[in-house]
């Protein structure tokens, strides 16, 4: 992962305070944008009560163990063209 070194003075709190969308953005690893989207997406369903916690954990886990009950060749983001794309 990516990591950024704050200007000397400016606590993590104050450069978020000042940041701009696409300041975040152009800071972030690809990674990690698309974790932050998702973090956002989520945590804005929950609180418009389009989903609930609940809901989401199940729907989850429901997932996860259906990825888990393949062979991992099979799995989601385990494609040997996925991987040698990532250099792997």
């Amino acid at each position: 992962m990516a990591s950024v070194t704050l200007p000397r003075g400016i606590s993590d709190a104050e450069a978020t305070n000042q940041m701009t969308m696409p300041e975040a953005a152009k800071l972030l690893s690809r990674e990690e944008r698309f974790m932050a989207t998702v973090a956002a997406m989520n945590t804005l369903l929950i609180e418009k009560q389009v989903y609930t916690q609940q809901e989401f954990d199940s729907i989850f886990i429901g997932w996860a163990k259906a990825q888990l009950s393949k062979p991992k060749k099979q799995r989601t983001g385990w494609h040997p063209k996925f991987l040698a794309f990532f250099g792997f």
